[in-house]
């Protein structure tokens, strides 16, 4: 079986370790298709192969978090901002604010917190 060694010698400079507290590595021997499945479940999770072992060996699993929801709710608050920016403008020129566009707003404000509580409720976490 041919082996392979995984290196958890990062990159990051000497104040960028010392920063993260992280001074000393762990060399570990593994087999190359063990090597392939760690590093398929590490970007599998988004994660570097260190930050994914260091997480399994300190935590006993992965956690992964859905951030499609969040991709949502950061174009639900862009819409919002839009839709603020536009009744400034409105007020500023005209010195009046419409009713319909505030309560365009507020369903808008309304919206964003039900999905975002109901997305907070129902957050999965899935172990790896």
């Amino acid at each position: 079986m041919d082996l392979a060694s995984i290196d958890f010698v990062g990159t990051k400079s000497h104040s960028e370790r010392s920063f993260m507290n992280r001074d000393n590595f762990i060399k570990i021997r593994v087999s190359a298709d063990e090597l392939l499945a760690i590093k398929k479940r590490a970007a599998d999770s988004n994660m570097t192969v260190s930050n994914f072992l260091r997480d399994l060996a300190l935590n006993g699993k992965v956690i992964l978090y859905d951030t499609e929801n969040i991709y949502r709710f950061n174009q639900l608050m862009r819409s919002i901002g839009t839709n603020i920016n536009q009744i400034a403008l409105v007020v500023n020129a005209e010195k009046k604010v419409y009713k319909g566009d505030i309560d365009a707003l507020r369903r808008e404000v309304n919206n964003l917190r039900d999905e975002f509580h109901k997305y907070i409720s129902t957050l999965k976490r899935c172990e790896t």
